[in-house]
């Protein structure tokens, strides 16, 4: 019985490695025709296709390298982060794999276009990462929600939002959406469209924040009226007061068994049956004070405490 998560686990672990593989395909896509290629290189592309910008062509490897390194490193670092791969973590994984491919897509766009004028599309290019990454978003929200709570007692239902965070994710959409309708190619719209639609959400669901439903069968998440998830109350073995780090990021955050649902640097750290749940709160002490309500007036808990 615990053999297969460990072997899930090892598998996980290989596939987030063979990503480094992106670094040496970008050095053989430019070693392989070095000589050919021009001193100075079109580098940089408008939303038509049409060179704005060179550099030296060392200066152009290098830049390409630094950026799927970059990626690679947090990839790296996220996967190591994994203590349970699940559906949500491969995704990810995968998500990853096609921002490489991008990556290696753009370099050999930008070696044919220098060698043989060959036009850049990059609309194409840009639908198939901004889906894969609406689809991850979609995919992650309905997994691991846990079972439908039944109807109980409700002691309280808590909010937590950020006007700030609603802001910093809001305000880029003034510059961005007039892009969205200037965008010459239909691939490239929708794709710079859908981006936008990303914002909208993160915005609202900043704006409107995360609704927390305590009752007499456990405890349920919402935003925007979509439940997120639901810890029953049986399912709860402690929770206490605890910080959130910056670094940690803010919205729906984790991977596996860990999940987060936080606009601050505070909340309530809640240990469940099947992993951790992180409530995010500006007032914390509330939280304790309705999950002991969960608790104290659930039949037949046991050994399920404060920390």
């Amino acid at each position: 019985m615990t053999q297969a998560p460990s072997n899930s686990r090892t598998l996980f672990g290989l596939f987030s490695a063979l990503q480094w593989l992106a670094l040496p395909i970008l050095v053989l896509e430019f070693g392989s025709v070095w000589q050919k290629l021009p001193e100075r290189m079109a580098t940089h592309f408008d939303l038509a296709g049409q060179p704005n910008g060179w550099m030296a062509r060392e200066e152009a490897v290098l830049v390409m390298l630094g950026i799927s390194a970059a990626v690679l490193i947090i990839a790296t670092w996220i996967a190591s982060r994994v203590k349970e791969a699940d559906a949500t973590a491969w995704g990810l994984i995968a998500l990853f794999y096609i921002i490489q491919g991008t990556l290696i897509y753009a370099a050999q766009s930008m070696i044919d276009f220098n060698l043989h004028a060959t036009p850049v599309h990059p609309g194409p290019v840009l639908l198939v990462g901004i889906v894969s990454a609406v689809l991850l978003i979609v995919f992650s929200l309905s997994t691991r929600r846990g079972e439908h709570l039944p109807t109980g007692r409700v002691y309280a239902t808590e909010t937590h939002a950020s006007v700030l965070w609603a802001a910093v994710c809001g305000a880029p959409l003034i510059v961005f959406i007039p892009i969205v309708t200037m965008a010459p190619i239909p691939a490239l719209k929708v794709a710079l469209g859908l981006a936008a639609l990303i914002g909208v959400w993160a915005a609202s669901m900043a704006a409107f924040g995360f609704q927390y439903t305590f009752s007499s069968s456990g405890v349920d998440i919402r935003t925007l009226g979509f439940r997120l998830r639901s810890i029953a109350a049986s399912d709860i073995r402690s929770y206490a007061e605890d910080n959130w780090p910056f670094w940690g990021g803010r919205g729906i955050r984790g991977l596996g068994n860990r999940r987060a649902y936080v606009w601050g640097n505070r909340g309530v750290r809640i240990q469940t049956n099947t992993g951790e749940v992180f409530l995010g709160h500006n007032e914390p002490r509330r939280i304790v004070r309705d999950l002991d309500r969960v608790i104290q007036n659930h039949e037949g808990h046991e050994g399920t405490r404060r920390q």
